[in-house]
C-alpha cells in the first residue's frame, strides 16, 4: 500500500458519513493487516 493509498483510506475513515457495517469491517481489516505486517506500506 502506498503512502497515498494509506492517506486516502485514513481520510475516508475520518470523514463524516454513513458506512455500512460491512464497509467498516473491511476498513478495519486493512488496518489490522498493516499492524500485523501482512500488508506492507511502501514509499515511506
Amino acid at each position: 500500500m502506498s503512502r497515498q493509498d494509506h492517506i486516502l483510506l485514513t481520510s475516508t475513515v475520518l470523514a463524516e458519513g454513513n458506512r455500512s457495517e460491512g464497509n467498516r469491517h473491511q476498513i478495519n481489516r486493512v488496518f489490522d493487516y498493516i499492524q500485523t505486517g501482512q500488508l506492507k506500506l511502501i514509499d515511506w
